[in-house]
Parts: C-alpha cells; sequence; structure tokens
C-alpha cells in the first residue's frame, strides 16, 4: 500500500499540513522541520503524487521529449541527460518519437498539449516542413527548446552539435589518411543537421585542393534502404571512391556490409567513417571510426534551458542557441 503524507504525519506526530508545507519547502517551515520530515518520508519510501499534487498546484509538473527515434543511440544517451536534470527539477518526462514522420510529429505535440506539459523538448523529423504545430505551442504559450534538430524561424532556445566542425573533421581524417577520392552520403536535404555536415566536406576538400566530384554526392532518407545506392557508388572500378563519409553511423554500417558483399575490404580498399559514435561502432567488424559528440550533456543542457524559459529565468544571449563540438574517434575502419 503507498505511503501518504498522513502516514508521515502519524509517524513524526505533526500534522499532515505540516508535513506537505515541508515537502514543498514552504517557507514557514524551519529547516530542522524540513530534514525531519525528508529523512522520514525517504526512511518510509514516500512517493510524491504527481497528479494530486498537480490538481492543487494547476501544473503538471511534467515535460514533454519528442524526438525522431527513442531507439536511436543519440537520444536515448540526450534523454538520460535531460531526464537527470528534469527529475533534480522535481518534474517527470513524457516520451514521444515521431518515427521521421511529420503527421505523427503534429499528433504527438497535440497529445503533449493535451496532457498540460509544463514544456517540451523537440528534435523535428525528417519530413517536418510546415511548422504551424510549433506556432500552436507558441499560442499555448507552451516553452519548447530545439534540440539537435532546429526549425528557422522561431526565437526559443535551441542546443545543437557543430555538425559543420565534424563533416569537416572527419573528412580531413580521410584525407590525412591519403585518401584522394572522397564520397559522401548525405541525410535528408531538408534537415539542418545534414547540410551542416555536408557543407564540412565541402569545406576540407576546398581547404586541401580536393576537386568536387558531384557524382560521389548523394542524399538519402533515413527510413530507406540503401544497397542499390551504395552499389552504383562503388560498381565502377575507374571511378570508385576510395573513402566514405557518411550522415550517420546507421548509413555506415550498411555501407560497411554492401561493399563486404561487393568484394571490396574496409578499410584496404574503402575507408569508412560514419556520423554519431553510437554503439554500432564497435559491433560491425571493421569497427567504425565515427564523429562524436556529446549526447548526454547536450540534454542537460537543453533540460536547463527550458527550466529557465518556465521559470521566466534571465537567459544570456550566448545561451540561447548552444552547440556542442564534435571530434573523430579513430577505429578500424579507416586506419
Amino acid at each position: 500500500m503507498a505511503i501518504t503524507i498522513k502516514d508521515i504525519a502519524l509517524a513524526l506526530e505533526i500534522s499532515p499540513s505540516t508535513v506537505s508545507r515541508a515537502l514543498n519547502d514552504h517557507p514557514n517551515i524551519s529547516e530542522d522541520t524540513k530534514k525531519l520530515v525528508s529523512a522520514k518520508a525517504k526512511e518510509m519510501k514516500y512517493q510524491t503524487n504527481f497528479i494530486a499534487a498537480g490538481l492543487r498546484t494547476k501544473k503538471s509538473n511534467s515535460i514533454g521529449i519528442l524526438v525522431p527515434h527513442i531507439t536511436s543511440s543519440f537520444f536515448a544517451s540526450a534523454i538520460d541527460g535531460i531526464q537527470k536534470v528534469v527529475s533534480d527539477n522535481g518534474y517527470f518526462t513524457i516520451i514521444c518519437q515521431s518515427n521521421e514522420d511529420f503527421h505523427n510529429e503534429v499528433d504527438q505535440i497535440r497529445s503533449l498539449l493535451s496532457c498540460k506539459v509544463e514544456g517540451i523538448i523537440l528534435s523535428i523529423s525528417s519530413e517536418t516542413k510546415d511548422y504551424e504545430h510549433l506556432e500552436t505551442l507558441q499560442a499555448y504559450d507552451t516553452p519548447f527548446v530545439f534540440f539537435d534538430r532546429v526549425a528557422p524561424g522561431f526565437e526559443t532556445p535551441t542546443v545543437e552539435a557543430n555538425d559543420f566542425t565534424g563533416g569537416f573533421q572527419a573528412v580531413e581524417h580521410l584525407i590525412k589518411r591519403g585518401r584522394k577520392k572522397i564520397a559522401h552520403l548525405g541525410g535528408p536535404g531538408i534537415l539542418g543537421i545534414s547540410k551542416s555536415r555536408y557543407e564540412g566536406y565541402l569545406e576540407a576538400l576546398k581547404t586541401y585542393d580536393y576537386e568536387v566530384n558531384e557524382d560521389f554526392v548523394i542524399f538519402t532518407d533515413p527510413d530507406e534502404t540503401h544497397e542499390e545506392i551504395i552499389q552504383k557508388l562503388f560498381e565502377d572500378p575507374k571511378n570508385r571512391p576510395d573513402a566514405l563519409f557518411t550522415f550517420s553511423d546507421e548509413l555506415a554500417v550498411e555501407s560497411i556490409l554492401k561493399l563486404k558483399s561487393m568484394g571490396l575490404n574496409v578499410p584496404r580498399d574503402v575507408s569508412v567513417v560514419g556520423f554519431g559514435n553510437s554503439n554500432l561502432c564497435d559491433i560491425v567488424e571493421p569497427h567504425l571510426t565515427s564523429v562524436t559528440h556529446e549526447p548526454i550533456a547536450m540534454g542537460e543542457a537543453a533540460a536547463d534551458l527550458l527550466f529557465k524559459v518556465i521559470q521566466k529565468r534571465h537567459i544570456p544571449p550566448h545561451m540561447m542557441n548552444l552547440k556542442f563540438d564534435s571530434r573523430v574517434v579513430i577505429r578500424d575502419s579507416s586506419r
């Protein structure tokens, strides 16, 4: 049976209202009483009833998280970071995924609004071009923070990886390994992170006086298989890339498996670099070189920013758009 405030009050021989105020850090309750109540609540394994508390305070004490894929290693790690900060603030999370589907994203936003979440951390789908549902969030005065994937035109905090730098570093690494014909399998062309990684790729080629071969650049849909694209890219031995930088680790693993089936050796014939530094990197053979950022720290930063907005605290201009550095983690696929 669940422990209640009345149970704690009986155990301490004080009133339930005193226990309630102590647990809610009321200024009229002494620090000694707060410590006593807190210790007894912990001893009795008391759990706050957030629904009841919300009815009293007209607050849900909940934060919505909407990402393209919960199963993604990057987003799973980021959610860990978000939940730590949310929990430390006495809130809980409602986690949704769009599955890279725009209409699903719209439906999930509606669901979160119906749950009366007090804020949302949002990473848009690869299909999202219309932002009317995000304007609805503003109309409802629901604070939100963009995470990793950002929609243009909104004056709201954003937390991103430095995808341009990551793309540059990946290609620079391949160039320094002596590769001459570097291809790029990009993500969806409408995604800002896809564009940034591609621009980093181009800048590295330009910096090292490499010619850009348009036949070696292909933008892809993340929900499709890419065997035919990879086959076409590498089937001509006279015009075959000797290196490949991909938008994601998932694309890189697909590429390695397909290259093997074509009789090509990674990294002897083709070096491969992914993006994300997911757990796939140590599963695939050879182990995958990948660009990493800090998803847990990024998640924590996004949640911190959201609580600043919710609590109407000042956010310095330099913190409104946070970018986290990237670096290349070198493994066997590009040695």
